[in-house]
């Protein structure tokens, strides 16, 4: 979350430039961290919930369906998880 709140202060600054070009490259910048850290935090999110209740539960409630659930329950995983098998790094040691 303190990713989304340094990107927050970042898009703020950028979109306060006066210069309108400049105002574009600073938010086209951004863009990409700004999906990876948004995408992060609803697979978490949906990660979280899914550890406390079923995920037909969890479809309902976020409007979502179940394959989508387990998608970014298997996305937040693989980026925070532990490595694949004994004697292989993780994704984030390659």
């Amino acid at each position: 979350m303190d990713t989304l709140r340094a990107l927050a202060d970042q898009l703020a600054a950028a979109s306060a430039t006066t210069d309108p070009l400049d105002r574009y490259q600073a938010l086209h910048a951004l863009a990409p961290a700004l999906k990876a850290a948004l995408a992060a935090e609803m697979d978490a999110a949906i990660a979280d919930a899914r550890d406390a209740q079923p995920e037909d539960q969890v479809a309902d409630r976020a409007g979502v369906t179940i394959h989508e659930v387990r998608r970014r329950v298997t996305a937040h995983r693989k980026r925070t998880g532990p490595p694949r098998r004994p004697g292989r790094p993780g994704k984030a040691a390659e």
